[in-house]
Order: structure tokens, then sequence, then C-alpha cells
């Protein structure tokens, strides 16, 4: 089956070009934004009344977003749209369907071709008709597209990728007690002991046993794979808050009990406010020390951080939207 998919806005004639040159289209999706200034959800009502007028035959659907002005909303009404088709069993491979690039606004075209390089589809766009153009001039453009590769990961690879997006990284060793705002956080991003402890967790608290562990190694392997196919990108440079002890020695500020040794299990940390100002009280057995916040910050070569793509994004946020 030919499934046309084509995004618009206040203009709609490069739908009427295409589907005067290309025949044989059974079902055409037309994509557009809530009403605002601009009546949007009029204007794809008029233009369906002209083309079932056209093309009596010719299925044609409406699908309403958010915003034209971000990439998610119109990205997401195009999976929504290919995987209804392929429920309803109008299509079976990506070849069936075309998508349109030509209308709404700049997010919506880029948000078009990004979804046709990842459903691998065929991507039109149609050039605007000039003043003195022969008779014979072809407007559709068969745009060239080169599939990403989409195929479905395995189950234990989208379980970290999930596990990633939905984390937010700040320097591990950041002490308890210091606002958010004041404090520099990374969403999609994870060190990898972090995320081994989320994955013992989940391990701990599933009710079946047929799932096989997740250990270190095993994590190692799967990263790489989401790293090789851009869902994922590897940080070595993790960064630690330091500061200098009273001898002038630099030494790892050591938040987690966990973490410290016998001689330190004494040491605390504290967080002092005065005047919209930070500083952090350590107590040891040797005095009491205060340093104006933010810590001066060391690369920890020992530590590995994930950080999430915008393909890592998307494969997440779609199979969350479907599975």
């Amino acid at each position: 089956m030919k499934i046309f998919i084509s995004p618009i806005g206040k203009t709609t004639e490069h739908v009427k070009t295409w589907l005067a040159e290309e025949s044989g289209v059974q079902i055409l999706w037309l994509i557009h934004s809530k009403k605002d200034k601009t009546d949007f959800p009029k204007i794809a009502k008029k233009l369906k009344k002209d083309l079932q007028s056209a093309y009596p035959r010719l299925k044609i659907k409406l699908k309403t977003i958010d915003s034209a002005f971000v990439i998610d909303p119109t990205m997401d009404a195009i999976s929504e749209i290919i995987h209804k088709e392929k429920d309803d069993d109008h299509a079976s491979v990506p070849s069936e369907f075309t998508l349109n690039i030509t209308g709404g606004t700049n997010a919506m075209a880029a948000a078009t071709m990004i979804s046709a390089t990842w459903y691998a589809t065929k991507a039109h766009y149609v050039l605007e008709p000039q003043k003195g153009d022969p008779e014979d001039t072809q407007y559709v453009t068969d745009l060239p597209v080169k599939s990403i590769g989409t195929a479905r990961m395995k189950d234990n690879q989208l379980t970290i990728l999930k596990m990633i997006d939905k984390s937010n990284y700040k320097i591990p060793n950041t002490p308890k007690g210091i606002s958010k705002k004041d404090i520099d956080i990374t969403k999609g991003s994870i060190t990898r002991k972090r995320l081994l402890e989320k994955i013992d967790s989940n391990s701990k608290t599933e009710k079946t046993n047929n799932k096989k562990t997740i250990n270190k190694r095993s994590l190692e392997t799967i990263a790489k794979a989401l790293e090789k196919d851009g869902y994922i990108v590897s940080i070595k440079d993790v960064e630690q808050y330091v500061y200098k002890d009273k001898y002038g020695k630099e030494k790892i500020l050591v938040t987690d009990d966990k973490d410290k040794s016998d001689k330190d299990k004494s040491d605390k940390i504290t967080i002092q406010k005065k005047n919209d100002k930070y500083s952090v009280e350590i107590k040891t057995l040797k005095g009491v020390e205060f340093i104006e916040w933010p810590l001066k910050t060391r690369i920890d070569g020992s530590m590995l951080r994930y950080l999430i793509t915008p393909a890592g994004k998307r494969a997440a946020h779609e199979s969350i939207m479907f599975d």
C-alpha cells in the first residue's frame, strides 16, 4: 500500500502538486498544529475537502500536534502514524511510506527528514513552481535517504538505554544540602558505578528469575554495542571535587561512608549557607575547615560515565511510547 505523510502549515499547495505527480496513493496523513493566531485545523479540513473532491478514493486522515517549533511533536506524530498503519495491516515495509518535508515550519521539515532516515522510508521535496517553467516540469524531488538502522535492540540493551535516559548526572561526590540550581546537572547521563548500583537494585526487586543479571562485564558489552550504534557516548573524564587540607595536600572530598577508609570514618561534612553562598564545613579529628563552594575539581581517570545521544533519546522515547 502507498501511504503519504505530510506536515502542513499556512500553505498547502505543495500537497496538491505532490498528489498530481504521484499515482497510486491510497492513504494520506496531514500533520498540522493546534489553533493559535492561525486556524491550522481549519486549513487542514479545507485541504482535506478539496482533495477528497479531486481524489474520491483517497483516504485522508488528520493528525494534530502541540507545537510546530520543536522536533519531537512532529516525530512523535509520524511514529504514531507508522505504527498505526502497520498495526492496521496497511503497511508491512518502510518503503510503503513516503514523507514530504516541504510544508510547515523548519522544525517540522527537520523532524520529517529525521523520521525518514529513522524508519528508512522514502522522502520527497516539492519544488515551488516558477514563472516560465515548461509544461512538463517535474516538481517532486525524490530525496536520498540513508537509513540509520533501527533494528530492534536486545531487551538488556533497551533496559540500559532507558536507565541512562532517565538519569541526571552531577559530579559524583557532590555533598548533600546544596540546592539543585547551584549544581551543574546533565540529563541523560550516569557514571558506570551508579548504573551498576541501579541495575543491582532493580534485580533485587525483579519478580521473575528468568532474566539474566547484568554484571560489570555484561554492562561493558552492552555499552559498547549502544555506543557503536550511536545511542550513547562514553566519557572518561569524570570530575571529582577536591580540597586542600591543613597540610596543603589535595584530597578528594569523600561524601559516602562506603567510600571512606577506616581512618576517615569519623569525618563529617556539613553544608553552611550564608548570604546565598555555600561553604563546606569539614570536621575532622584534626580540626574544622570551611571551604567556599564550589570546590575545585580534578579528573578521576578511574571513573567512566555514559551520556545518551539524541538518537538514543529517540530510541528510549519510542520504546516507552509503543512497547
